[in-house]
């Protein structure tokens, strides 16, 4: 398998896992959601928020490093082999013309999380704003339509240019 599998340098000495520059952990993902069921719906609407805007922030540096060497629905591809490298799931988008959908299968954040009241998939919901700004252009929304932790199955995104309405993008 080409792409992030290979790239993925597993340095014992310094106890790191690295792709060039960028700095990888692996962790089980019920003992990273798993701080989220402990919280009150306040907090955990917080911690969600700020997972998505850390995943947009720090894992778009990755997206731009990326949308250097592809774009559209080559970037799309990239993005969709990566996540699923990295035990993101398995990715499926779809370009259309003013937007991008996104199906998650095996969501870890929705199995680490278990059954939910609320959509947990943020940080996808944080790399598909950032893979939309660089496809779509523009301030980006993208919100997670449909959780796995919510209904055990896939996981449903959409992302758009802010400057759309929300019922033109979701029909």
């Amino acid at each position: 398998m080409n792409g992030i599998v290979s790239r993925l340098e597993h340095d014992l000495e310094q106890g790191e896992i690295l792709d060039g520059k960028r700095r990888y952990l692996l962790m089980r993902p019920d003992v990273l959601m798993g701080i989220l069921r402990g919280l009150d719906e306040t907090t955990r609407a917080a911690v969600l928020k700020s997972f998505t805007r850390a995943a947009y922030e720090n894992g778009g540096r990755s997206i731009e490093a990326y949308a250097r060497d592809a774009d559209g629905r080559a970037l799309l591809d990239v993005v969709c082999e990566t996540s699923a490298g990295l035990g993101w799931g398995k990715w499926d988008a779809e370009l259309e013309h003013d937007r991008l959908r996104l199906t998650v299968r095996n969501s870890p954040f929705a199995w680490g999380h278990g059954v939910s009241s609320c959509p947990v998939c943020a940080p996808v919901v944080g790399i598909l704003q950032s893979v939309a700004k660089q496809i779509l252009g523009g301030p980006i929304v993208a919100e997670e339509v449909a959780c796995g932790a919510m209904s055990g199955g896939a996981c449903e995104f959409v992302a758009y240019r802010e400057d759309r309405s929300q019922e033109g993008n979701l029909k």
